[in-house]
């Protein structure tokens, strides 16, 4: 609309100032004319460079998210590489749904659209909750009404991104994270394990969740099969959360 707007003002003003004869008719319309075609000028402009018309919106989106790890260990697993040098900006890998076959990376910078890749960053945190979460934090430009949108609209800015920060959040006792080098290293350690060495190690563990299922049911009598078998699956993620961390640290 304003790029009518300004070739309306352009033919007004041609015409105002070249077509009427009556001096003062002239002076006016030429006048009027000329100031709206440098507002139109100025208000497309400043449409450009400084967004009039426009407002930033921020939406926030939480969602849960899922090991990149094997699905069958009980310990979670969020492989995170930081992008260049303490940037504190990383690519994490984790599954967006429990049954999703393979685990995707998020954050990746898309190098066919850098500008865009910029204004994406994530980082990881490691909470005292009990479940793994991304929330992400978009900030867009937007035109503040109707008027706006059809004045400017041709400028394809409606929804123009300014930034996107997600920051995902992990469970300290039951997920580890892990970069993929060291998830590398990791799963080769645990498949040169003897058999032997494996089975003592899960027959530890079963003892250690039995151990402490002991102490939980002393505490809760009346707990239902139910949370018994959550506790007791809790009680084993902390274990191999444990075990996974205290490798990657030898």
């Amino acid at each position: 609309m304003i790029i009518v707007l300004l070739l309306l003002f352009v033919v007004l003003t041609f015409v105002s100032w070249i077509y009427i004869k009556p001096v003062i008719l002239r002076a006016i319309a030429g006048t009027i004319s000329l100031i709206l075609l440098m507002a139109s000028v100025w208000a497309m402009t400043v449409n450009f460079t400084d967004h009039f018309g426009m407002k930033k919106v921020t939406t926030t989106q939480t969602t849960q998210i899922y090991t990149a790890g094997d699905t069958a260990s009980p310990a979670n697993m969020l492989l995170a590489q930081e992008i260049g040098n303490k940037s504190n900006n990383y690519v994490m890998i984790y599954r967006n749904k429990a049954n999703d076959k393979e685990p995707v990376a998020h954050n990746k910078p898309d190098t066919k659209h850098i500008v865009e890749a910029v204004k994406k960053t994530a980082t990881y945190q490691t909470t005292s909750g009990s479940q793994a979460t991304a929330e992400t934090t978009t900030t867009r430009w937007r035109f503040k009404n109707d008027f706006y949108k059809m004045l400017f609209g041709v400028s394809d800015q409606q929804n123009q991104l300014i930034k996107q920060h997600t920051v995902v959040r992990v469970p300290d006792k039951t997920w580890a994270v892990l970069s993929p080098d060291q998830a590398k290293t990791l799963g080769a350690k645990q498949k040169q394990m003897p058999v032997q060495a494996q089975q003592a190690q899960q027959m530890q563990m079963k003892q250690g969740v039995q151990a402490k299922m002991m102490a939980y049911m002393q505490a809760h009598p009346m707990a239902s099969a139910a949370e018994q078998k959550a506790q007791a699956n809790a009680f084993a993620a902390e274990l191999a959360t444990s075990a996974i961390k205290q490798q990657v640290s030898k």
